[in-house]
């Protein structure tokens, strides 16, 4: 039997839920690796960057369906340059320079580690690529490929939708939830679902006003929960609260608030360590 490496260090990672809203199997999230790296789309990033992947590494160990365990991809974010765009500040003049098109400047590099059985990806919290490019760089990707087939969500951390919940009055409330989960099976949480389910939407949003006076109704397994709820893997929400009462009105926002995965341990690498967190974590009942 090999013998386990233990890299005692400990690190943390946020989660992105990578859902297709068609063929919804581990099959398909494979090939949609493989089809990002034949095409390689170039994506605008914010500040005048772009982004674009420099590698995908597939698992030599399989599943149980006979596909790979996980995948290692490395993105970029980089800025072209204009070489129309170059200054001479002594001189002060415009200048133009013969410049090589495919050498591009300031290049950062992020690793992603996605588990298709679980439609889960984990990129570091310290990534020198931040994670609203590295999402976006995802959705446009991804879309670009398989145009309106795929949903890309930050995880939110739980507690901060708990506050939301428990919260003395919750007086608005705002998400944008993607709706190409599996299904859901509690109470009017599987209502709910249901209901969306025959709509047949992709993406689906809520404004709701209340008052401190006449706040939103937060009963147990009704309306404000499902959404709140559905909004921890798909998508985002947005609630004006008063926390207890008497207290002011506080805004959270889960777009301030993704999960950090802290993992104690390395063992037998990173690929193999988060395959295993988050099969663990998501392998039985995932959204």
């Amino acid at each position: 039997m090999e013998e386990r490496r233990i890299l005692n260090r400990r690190t943390t990672w946020h989660l992105i839920n990578i859902k297709a809203r068609t063929e919804q199997n581990t099959e398909h999230y494979v090939s949609m690796f493989r089809n990002l790296y034949s095409q390689d789309p170039l994506v605008a990033l914010p500040i005048g960057k772009s982004g674009s992947l420099k590698s995908v590494e597939f698992s030599e160990q399989l599943d149980e369906e006979q596909q790979p365990n996980w995948i290692k991809a490395n993105i970029l974010s980089y800025v072209i340059i204009d070489p129309n765009a170059f200054y001479n500040r002594r001189s002060q003049q415009d200048l133009h320079l013969d410049w090589d098109a495919d050498i591009v400047a300031n290049k950062k590099e992020a690793e992603l580690y996605f588990i298709p059985s679980v439609h889960m990806l984990a990129v570091r919290k310290t990534s020198p690529i931040s994670l609203k490019s590295t999402v976006l760089y995802l959705s446009e990707a991804l879309n670009r490929i398989e145009p309106n087939t795929f949903d890309v969500d930050v995880v939110v951390e739980r507690d901060a939708l708990d506050r939301i919940l428990s919260a003395h009055a919750v007086c608005k409330l705002e998400a944008d939830i993607s709706f190409s989960n599996p299904g859901h099976t509690d109470g009017f949480f599987a209502a709910f679902d249901s209901k969306l389910r025959t709509m047949n939407p992709n993406r689906f949003q809520v404004t709701a006003e209340g008052s401190l006076d006449s706040p939103l109704q937060g009963e147990e397994d009704g309306m404000l929960q499902a959404v709140v709820n559905l909004s921890e893997q798909n998508g985002t929400v947005k609630a004006t609260i008063q926390p207890t009462e008497g207290s002011k009105l506080e805004v959270i926002d889960s777009k301030d608030h993704p999960k950090v995965l802290k993992i104690p341990q390395i063992i037998n690498g990173f690929c193999s360590t988060i395959y295993n967190e988050l099969k663990t974590r998501y392998g039985n009942h995932h959204e």
